[in-house]
């Protein structure tokens, strides 16, 4: 059964990098928000983007609000059973930003 939450992240606040065990249907509702994926790729969404994050540690990744105005989010997981809905990572070592820190 999917656990769907609404996620604010405060201008100059990101998500910590961090990978999900289920997939994650993400809709912006507000703001502006910045991934940085498992490749290295930047991927920016708007208010109105929908996005998907694949299940896996493989798809770490962490998301900014480099903006002004809060980033809201409406999050849905299909995490399996008994596991959580994300699970924090330590910043990878090719990341070049070293404010880049797990759970902040």
């Amino acid at each position: 059964m999917p656990v769907v939450q609404t996620i604010t992240l405060a201008p100059g606040e990101n998500t910590g990098w961090h990978y999900h065990p289920g997939r994650v249907d993400v809709v912006v509702l507000s703001g502006t928000l910045t991934r940085t994926l498992h490749d290295g790729r930047v991927e920016v969404s708007r208010a109105g983007d929908s996005l998907v994050e694949h299940a896996g540690p493989t798809y770490v990744h962490v998301g900014h609000n480099h903006g002004s105005v809060p980033v809201v989010l409406v999050a849905s997981y299909q995490a399996p059973e008994g596991c959580p809905l994300a699970v924090p990572v330590p910043v990878p070592a090719w990341s070049r930003s070293g404010a880049e820190r797990a759970g902040h």
